[in-house]
C-alpha cells in the first residue's frame, strides 16, 4: 500500500499577513511621528527598529512560502519529509504499528492531551484541518501535528492494519 501527497503553504494568508505587517507599522510609525518623540533621538530609533522588524516579518514570511510538507504512506512506515528549496529532508518515520492515535484534537484521549511537547508540521496555520498523530517511540510517546488531506487519513484508516483506535 502507497499513498503520497505534498502540502504546500497557500500564497493569500502569506500576503494578508505582510499586508497586516505593513499596516501596523505605518501606524505605529505615524503615531511616533505625531507624538513629542519625533523630534528626539528616540524616535528615529524606535522607527529605525520598526523597519528592521518589519523587513524580518516579511523575509520570514516570503521563506515560508518556499516550505512544504511530503506525506507518504508506504508499507507499514507512515514518513513525513520536509521540503525546502527543492531539497528533501525526513522529519518522521513511523511504524504503523507504533502508532497509539491518528485524529483531530476534539477526540483525542484524554490521556494524550496534556502531552506538552508538539512537533508542528504544518504549512498552514490558519482554517486549515489539521490532525494529531501520537506514537511510541522508543520508551517515549511522541505527539506530532500536521495537515494530510482526509483522503490520506482514509487510507490510514482504511490499509494501516492498526493495533490502536485511529479516528
Amino acid at each position: 500500500m502507497m499513498h503520497r501527497e505534498i502540502v504546500e503553504k497557500k500564497r493569500i494568508p502569506v500576503i494578508t499577513m505582510i499586508l497586516l505587517y505593513i499596516t501596523v507599522i505605518l501606524y505605529i510609525s505615524e503615531a511616533i511621528e505625531r507624538s513629542e518623540y519625533n523630534h528626539h533621538i528616540i524616535g528615529h530609533v524606535v522607527n529605525i527598529l520598526l523597519i528592521i522588524i518589519a523587513v524580518v516579518l516579511i523575509i520570514k514570511q516570503i521563506r515560508s512560502c518556499f516550505v512544504s510538507y511530503r506525506y507518504a504512506l508506504i508499507a507499514d512506515k507512515l514518513i513525513i519529509n520536509l521540503i525546502r528549496n527543492k531539497e528533501e529532508k525526513n522529519l518522521e518515520s513511523i511504524r504503523m504499528s507504533d502508532v497509539l492515535y491518528i485524529g483531530e484534537k476534539a477526540n483525542m484521549p484524554k490521556e494524550y492531551q496534556a502531552m506538552k511537547r508538539v512537533k508542528h508540521y504544518l504549512c498552514n496555520r490558519i482554517g486549515a484541518k489539521s490532525y494529531y498523530c501520537i506514537y511510541k517511540s522508543g520508551d517515549k510517546i511522541k505527539k506530532i501535528k500536521f495537515q494530510p488531506s482526509d483522503k490520506f487519513i482514509s487510507r490510514i484508516i482504511k490499509y494501516g492494519k492498526l493495533k490502536y483506535k485511529v479516528v
